[in-house]
């Protein structure tokens, strides 16, 4: 009885096993698999340097369909840093936030980069300016403008770049740069420099830490004419991440005039000089990247919205009137944003306005008769006014459109 109970439940699992061995060879057929490729790989042979140099290269999504030219960003440790980078690009492009722009990795082998970033800094930069900078502009459509990322030894190296070869970078954009507390006396030579700098630390990095402070008080006493800097300290970062929030920050620093303008914080805003500023950097954005020097529908919306998070009616005013309150409501409507014409005729409507938000309450109802909101809003607005008539009327149509649904 055992012996046939036993052979029962052995046929039993041998039955799953099948019909699971089934199931795998099913799934299997279904799934096909590619080899995830990003960019490609060169390999220099320099005579400079003596060695064969390996090279990364990423070029942005649809660049052999157009005649565009691109920014390039070369980062050194491309071994590390490469792929993050190639991220940030896709992540940028997706939400707008700076053109789009070519990655050069720079692949730096242990031990050999920290000679190739100290004693051998000057070969190494020559190897950068005569061998690696010709072959990719010689290969793929550069703009000439050209940004350098280095973390550690090689931040230190790129701030030796722009003080002694200011003339091959635009930006520059260095992650806890070490070692770097006697390099920085340089700056007493250093003429005019039409460039960008951007360099950071994070806490408890020691002599890292003491380098940069002395950059960043170096730089607060001498204030270099045409060198836009930012000293950035990453609290919640360590010595070996920074460099990952670096190429983020510091690239958005760089291409800050790209994204439309959009206003979050009313207090920054105001301090950064309100509507003065937004027309500044409108027409800079327009000037640097051929947008259109007519500020934004959302930038001229998102102004006036962050009078109205803060719930500050004065500011909110002074925004609405100077952008134009009918043009902006008209602009909002026909843009397919009435969620925001409702928002600011709720504002007006909280701060006793309710003339002005009907006006805007009747232009939002044209473009959706069948909104039992808008159709009861209005109903309460001509209520707060006192017109019994028209509070009635729209009243009637809200119950008439819910009796129907």
């Amino acid at each position: 009885m055992l012996s046939k109970i036993a052979s029962r439940t052995m046929l039993k699992a041998l039955a799953l096993a099948a019909i699971s061995f089934l199931s795998i060879i099913k799934l299997q057929a279904q799934v096909s698999t590619t080899e995830n490729i990003v960019g490609t790989n060169h390999f220099i042979d320099s005579k400079i340097l003596d060695e064969e140099r390996q090279i990364q290269i990423y070029l942005p999504e649809g660049y052999g369909e157009e005649e565009k030219r691109y920014s390039v960003i070369f980062i050194l440790d491309g071994q590390r840093f490469f792929l993050h980078t190639v991220g940030l690009a896709a992540t940028f492009k997706q939400y707008q936030l700076t053109p789009e722009f070519i990655v050069v990795g720079i692949t730096n082998s242990y031990p050999q980069r920290f000679n190739h970033f100290a004693d051998g800094k000057q070969q190494f930069a020559e190897f950068i300016e005569k061998e690696l900078m010709p072959y990719v502009e010689s290969s793929y459509r550069t703009s000439g403008e050209r940004l350098l990322f280095g973390w550690e030894y090689a931040g230190s190296f790129a701030f030796h770049m722009l003080a002694n070869h200011p003339s091959l970078f635009d930006g520059y954009m260095l992650a806890s740069p070490f070692p770097l507390l006697d390099k920085v006396d340089v700056l007493d030579k250093l003429p005019a420099l039409n460039k960008s700098l951007y360099f950071s630390v994070s806490p408890n990095e020691f002599e890292v830490n003491r380098g940069v402070d002395k950059l960043d008080s170096l730089l607060s006493e001498k204030d270099l004419p045409g060198l836009d800097w930012t000293c950035f300290r990453l609290e919640n970062e360590e010595h070996r991440s920074t460099g990952y929030s670096t190429l983020y920050h510091g690239l958005r620093k760089y291409f800050r005039y790209y994204p439309e303008l959009q206003v979050d914080d009313l207090q920054a805003f105001v301090e950064a000089g309100g509507m003065a500023y937004a027309h500044s950097y409108t027409k800079e954005r327009a000037s640097r990247y051929g947008f259109s020097p007519n500020m934004s529908l959302w930038s001229r919306f998102t102004i006036v919205r962050s009078a109205v998070r803060a719930r500050d009616y004065t500011r909110f005013r002074e925004f609405y009137e100077a952008l134009g309150s009918a043009m902006l409501i008209s602009d909002l409507i026909e843009g397919g944003r009435s969620y925001g014409a409702f928002s600011i005729a709720d504002f007006l409507v909280e701060n006793g306005q309710h003339k002005q938000a009907i006006d805007i309450y009747l232009a939002l109802l044209k473009q959706s008769p069948d909104s039992a909101d808008l159709l009861s809003t209005l109903a309460g607005a001509y209520q707060a006014l006192g017109n019994q008539g028209e509070a009635k009327k729209y009243l009637q149509k809200f119950k008439k459109l819910k009796q129907q649904k």
